[in-house]
């Protein structure tokens, strides 16, 4: 058995507060990773995520990044009516953090990348500039920041941020978990779940043309799809009666989608927009770079193609899976078969032939014994290399259990990269 990269995720302020130097230092030392990127565009959240305060920075107990803000420094050539919002902070601003980062880990032999995180443009530009670039839901409100991938002027800056990054920075792969198409209302009954994402995106104007385009009625299909999202918006009392029913018969989202043919087809044209998104981008840097690794972030693993997402649909348009399964930091033992059965999942839908990195948990609640397994099982899940979620979070102990699980699952590394 062989893996061929350990990866680890490093943010802009982790650099700043630690050292470039003596994160990889760590990092090589304590789990033999031989990949390291920069999560480039991130978005506001709380750090360290599970826990109270960072259990290794020297500087500070907790950070609270900006919302939505770009660490590297953009090319306005790549980019029309919406552009990258950069860094404000003093601590952050004026340094070009990503090529910090590739020029470490390359001094290092190391292979780099970079990751657009979940959203891509922060809450006043969407509110203020973009409105009509962000997905609207049944009643034309609109979802927050999420960009719709039918907008012209959303795509423009989408495709913008891959071929900037691919063109002027030295990275073996660049690496996204957008948020795709917002999914609605989850409930844990399958019936009531495909019920409520009617009440997720897109029915935007854009989207309408797009529908059009490809012989689809989006105004018929929300008609049709509006008692649905009543139904579960503002139900009735006769509505809620009629949904408790749903539940306590175990009633099937099949059910649901064989009575509302029109919510299958508003699904199978979000899985379309989706995919044709991740076509655009992955011609667009490969004709910059032939050799360039685009790579998905797995991170939706339950009622992923109610959000658009199908890896089936988008394997065609990918070079690389990063499975973002973290049930270690769960710290219970009798998760970790759900573990399994996700990768298995994962493995079976993007077949034997395209490369697949197992995400560790190494934050708390994560032990060193589960994440020994984790490692143990991914190997036997058929990953092709282990990627580390994340450094900032990760108590050493929980590193070091990286390396002592490729012990005991008889792994050996290749050894990639670039001097």
């Amino acid at each position: 058995m062989f893996f061929s990269e350990i990866s680890a995720s490093l943010y802009p302020w982790d650099l700043a507060d630690e050292g470039v130097e003596r994160i990889l230092d760590n990092l090589r030392e304590m789990t033999r990773c031989t990949s390291a990127y920069l999560i480039a565009l991130m978005h506001h959240e709380k750090r360290p995520l599970t826990d109270f305060f960072y259990p290794h920075n020297p500087i500070r107990k907790t950070y609270y990044p900006e919302d939505s803000r770009a660490y590297f420094r953009p090319d306005p050539k790549f980019y029309g009516r919406i552009t990258p919002r950069t860094s404000e902070r003093e601590l952050l601003k004026g340094t070009d953090w990503l090529k910090l980062l590739i020029d470490s880990a390359r001094k290092r032999g190391m292979k780099t990348g970079v990751e657009l995180s979940h959203t891509l443009v922060d809450s006043e530009r969407a509110r203020e500039q973009f409105p009509d670039c962000i997905q609207h839901d049944i009643y034309g409100n609109r979802l927050d920041k999420l960009l719709c991938f039918n907008n012209p002027d959303a795509r423009e800056y989408i495709i913008g941020l891959f071929a900037d990054l691919v063109t002027n920075y030295d990275v073996d792969y660049i690496q996204t978990c957008l948020i795709p198409f917002h999914s609605g209302r989850s409930s844990p009954h399958p019936a009531v779940r495909a019920m409520g994402v009617t009440l997720g995106g897109c029915f935007c104007e854009s989207c309408q043309r797009a529908a059009k385009e490809a012989g689809l009625d989006l105004g018929h299909v929300r008609e049709a799809l509006l008692p649905l999202a009543n139904s579960i918006a503002q139900p009735s009392l006769e509505q809620a009666h009629e949904m408790a029913l749903l539940a306590a018969s175990n009633a099937t989202a099949t059910e649901i989608l064989v009575q509302t043919p029109e919510l299958f087809q508003w699904l199978v044209f979000r899985r379309d927009s989706l995919a044709r998104m991740f076509r655009d981008i992955h011609a667009r840097i490969h004709g910059i770079r032939p050799t360039i690794d685009l790579r998905l972030n797995a991170y939706i693993s339950s009622d992923q193609e109610l959000s658009g997402l199908d890896l089936r649909a988008l394997k065609p348009h990918l070079d690389s899976i990063r499975s973002s399964d973290y049930t270690e930091q769960a710290g219970d033992p009798a998760r970790m078969e759900y573990k399994r059965k996700w990768l298995l999942a994962v493995r079976r839908a993007i077949g034997n032939e395209m490369p697949f990195l197992s995400a560790i948990g190494v934050r708390p609640k994560a032990t060193p014994e589960l994440i020994r397994q984790g490692v143990v099982i991914s190997a036997q899940c058929g990953a092709d290399g282990i990627t580390m979620g994340h450094y900032d979070g990760a108590p050493f102990a929980n590193l070091r259990a990286i390396r002592e699980g490729m012990e005991l699952a008889d792994v050996e590394l290749l050894t990639t990269g670039k001097k």
